[in-house]
């Protein structure tokens, strides 16, 4: 339909064309100039056409409304006008006439296309709603012993069966969902799944991937495995997400070779499968020393996810990283972690970012205003340690206090990052909230304001 439209736009556009062009030919042909012999001529030349073409019209009338004979006489008087037109203007003519041919042919294939698709698609919504009663009845009428699908001869009515069978699957447990199942090996759909995947283009070989994740074809990882590391990403994360799926003995295992970025999408698509499906992953340190970066990042996270306390150690290693990404996924982890035997880490980390952080603000000074710099809270460095603090929250001791004071009043800090340095402080008690509460009366005023503001949104 989109390709027939595009055609007969072109159509109409080369019709104005064609005839804008006849009249340049034309007078081109008469030669060019503007006097009054030229014009006449061109116009000569015009109702040469335009007799033409009402000899045409008048003989779709003359075959409706009169006899043989008059037809013939009509047709003899169109070959002879015809005849005696310029060589141009029968050229132009006949142009004319094909193009409107065509623009016909596009109208009427257009209409048939829409009523094709119509009656197209009032099938397959009868023959779904068909498959729908038949496979709840398949499901929970014990009394049927069997039950006809028609139609199943046509590949595109066993994709409407399939899509319906799957979908209803994906909503199903236990008996009800081993039932479909059997039916699915049964009328050997497992068959037209694997057929996309071997043969299909991307689209069907991610649809083939979908189905027989769902249906727990188990045979079918060694075909997927092969596009976990495919170009196309859409492809590439449907594959990852069925072996998930599928492969029993190692449902990360495409992780070790994976040559692409894993993006965050495809790690919550992944996450999202592991607990869906209840797949238990002993532990994520095998990924912690992989060489690519995002497969490390996510190893980070599911160990926060998951709270795999036991991998700490491996965590804490990874916090003094030389990807600033990767530390900051490791302090994120710590933080899910709650582990107070490494805070001491945290905060030697603080101060190795804040000497980071204060060689990029000095580079940025000679380009950016102290506000412009204030608010640069996307430079990691400042991410890093914003997340520190957070992490400190749960397990702050009243030995944290001095650390949390240097933070409150570094005036190179962010009003965030200080208001968050008060709150820990806060939880602190009963040491921390004194100490609070003599900076009050302390006199520094902007110090004051934010203990205030923090204490106030406590209370409400």
């Amino acid at each position: 339909m989109k390709h027939i439209s595009k055609y007969l736009l072109l159509t109409v556009a080369a019709i104005l064309l064609v005839f804008t062009a006849g009249i340049k030919e034309t007078m081109a042909w008469t030669g060019g100039e503007p006097n009054v012999a030229n014009r006449k001529t061109v116009f000569q030349n015009i109702s040469y056409a335009r007799h033409i073409l009402l000899g045409i019209t008048a003989q779709v009338a003359v075959n409706q409304q009169s006899d043989r004979a008059s037809s013939s006489i009509s047709i003899a008087n169109f070959r002879q006008s015809f005849a005696r037109a310029p060589l141009k203007v029968k050229i132009l003519i006949l142009i004319l006439v094909y193009l409107l041919l065509s623009l016909i042919i596009l109208f009427l294939s257009i209409l048939i296309n829409r009523q094709i698709k119509t009656s197209q698609r009032n099938r397959a919504l009868e023959l779904k709603n068909e498959f729908q009663n038949k496979l709840a009845v398949f499901l929970f009428d014990d009394v049927v012993e069997r039950i006809e699908f028609r139609g199943m001869n046509r590949s595109s009515n066993r994709q409407i069966f399939i899509d319906e069978l799957v979908e209803l699957h994906s909503n199903l447990h236990g008996e009800a969902a081993s039932k479909l199942r059997d039916l699915y090996f049964k009328l050997n759909l497992h068959k037209d799944s694997l057929r996309k995947v071997e043969k299909g283009a991307w689209f069907l070989k991610s649809k083939g991937f979908a189905e027989l994740a769902q249906m727990d074809v188990k045979d079918a990882s060694q075909k997927i495995q092969k596009y976990a590391n495919s170009k196309n990403p859409i492809l590439r994360m449907q594959a990852q997400v069925a072996l998930v799926k599928l492969s029993e003995d190692n449902p990360l295992g495409f992780l070790d070779n994976l040559d692409y970025q894993l993006s965050y999408w495809e790690q919550v698509n992944i996450y999202d499968t592991l607990v869906y499906h209840q797949i238990f992953i002993e532990s994520f340190e095998p990924w912690l020393t992989s060489q690519n970066s995002s497969v490390v990042i996510f190893a980070l996270r599911m160990i926060g996810l998951f709270k795999h306390t036991q991998s700490g150690h491996k965590v804490r290693e990874l916090l003094f990283s030389d990807n600033p990404e990767i530390a900051l996924t490791s302090v994120q982890a710590m933080k899910s972690l709650e582990l107070a035997e490494y805070s001491v880490d945290l905060k030697v980390l603080y101060r190795s970012e804040t000497l980071k952080l204060m060689d990029i603000l000095q580079s940025q000074r000679k380009k950016k205003t102290d506000r412009d710099i204030e608010s640069l809270d996307d430079v990691l460095p400042r991410k890093i340690r914003y997340e520190i603090i957070q992490s400190l929250q749960p397990l702050a001791t009243p030995a944290d206090i001095p650390f949390l004071e240097q933070v409150m009043k570094d005036d190179e800090n962010t009003f965030r990052l200080r208001i968050l340095a008060i709150k820990v402080m806060l939880g602190i008690r009963p040491e921390g909230e004194t100490y609070i509460n003599e900076l009050v009366a302390s006199g520094d005023e902007l110090l004051r304001k934010m203990i205030n503001n923090v204490k106030q949104n406590q209370e409400s």
